[in-house]
């Protein structure tokens, strides 16, 4: 599914909005519970197996957070996707998502991702998947998982660190 300017501009509109009345019904999320819900979804998005070190483990969703520290409407977005992953951990059975066992997190993860971009659900499922996917990437410690012994840059050719000019 491409990622249009038309569906930027409804996703900010929903979170925006969302951001809104999260903020006149007092709603808010401590700094622990966004951590460890986080940490807890990141790990579900890629998690741990015999090869390599999930996300979780590998404390991606702390740079996630770091990066939605300079960006308030990704915040307010992390923010409502934790809200609402820990309402549907209480659906299941469970305090908070980082309770769930992981296929009732899987389930949850699904529900997300299927609500689709119009959702604030679907949203946060895309910006923190493509987020993990890309931090987790660039630990070296996810390499072997994908049968890299080096650097993902092909051996004998340059090593930019950086667009060509």
């Amino acid at each position: 599914m491409q990622f249009s300017r038309r569906r930027f501009l409804w996703g900010s509109l929903i979170v925006g909005c969302a951001s809104l009345v999260g903020r006149l019904r007092g709603q808010s999320v401590s700094s622990d519970d966004l951590t460890s819900c986080l940490q807890a979804w990141v790990e579900t998005l890629v998690p741990t197996d015999a090869l390599s070190a999930g996300a979780g483990s590998l404390m991606i969703h702390l740079k996630v957070i770091e990066k939605a520290d300079g960006n308030t409407q990704y915040r307010r977005l992390l923010e409502l996707g934790v809200i609402w992953a820990n309402a549907a951990a209480k659906r299941h059975g469970a305090t908070s998502f980082a309770a769930l066992k992981p296929e009732q997190a899987e389930a949850v993860v699904a529900e997300a991702e299927a609500s689709g971009l119009n959702a604030v659900t679907g949203l946060f499922f895309y910006h923190t998947l493509r987020d993990t996917k890309f931090y987790y990437y660039l630990d070296a410690a996810s390499w072997p998982g994908v049968g890299f012994p080096h650097t993902p840059q092909p051996m004998g050719f340059m090593d930019f660190t950086e667009a060509p000019k």
